[in-house]
């Protein structure tokens, strides 16, 4: 399922997508598949794709504010004004977990390459968060500590929810998993102490 495209990017491990409203897609996204900890997968013209996390929402709507008279009111819009341009948007942003190449080989961490503008971004199957995930026939987490090292209040609600994503995914490994969340969810709450 197609969520959006790529419109910006704050660093070679952060997007911004462009989440499809009416009329951009042929099917919209629901919100489930751009919700906080979603993992999707952005797609590269080389072939391959960045894996990434949604970890943040951002609404823009210009027209805030403006109290001023409007022509034609927005009901009456697509008849007055068939070129009108809705500004209104949502934007996530995506961290970038890694990398899987058109031969599906996976690499965790930062990626060597990097997504280009208007890149497609779409919801990840459930068999890609496992294939991705599943290095060597293990469980393999190797991007954690590059997602744990970023400073932002989201970044252990983040990585909690990501981690109750995996246990459903790898329920053999779901003990482990709740003994690493509960242990990152300790630390947070100390390190602001310090």
């Amino acid at each position: 399922m197609l969520i959006g495209k790529i419109v910006s990017a704050n660093s070679h491990v952060e997007y911004i997508c462009q989440v499809y409203g009416p009329y951009e897609a042929e099917t919209p996204p629901a919100a489930a598949d751009y919700a906080f900890g979603a993992l999707v997968a952005v797609e590269l013209s080389e072939g391959g794709s960045l894996v990434g996390v949604v970890a943040d929402t951002l609404l823009v709507n210009p027209e805030f504010g403006n109290l001023g008279p409007r022509l034609s009111p927005e009901t009456e819009l697509s008849v007055f004004s068939p070129d009108y341009l809705a500004e209104k948007a949502t934007l996530v942003r995506i961290i970038a977990l890694g990398f899987v190449d058109g031969e599906g080989a996976v690499q965790q961490g930062v990626p060597a390459v990097a997504a280009a503008i208007d890149a497609p971004v779409r919801a990840m199957t459930g068999e890609e968060v496992v294939a991705f995930h599943r290095v060597e026939g293990r469980l393999q987490l190797a991007y954690l500590p590059l997602l744990m090292g970023r400073v932002s209040p989201l970044t252990a609600p983040l990585v909690a929810r990501l981690l109750q994503t995996l246990a459903d995914r790898f329920p053999e490994e779901a003990a482990r998993l709740r003994v690493l969340a509960d242990n990152l969810a300790w630390r947070s709450q100390l390190e602001p102490m310090a």
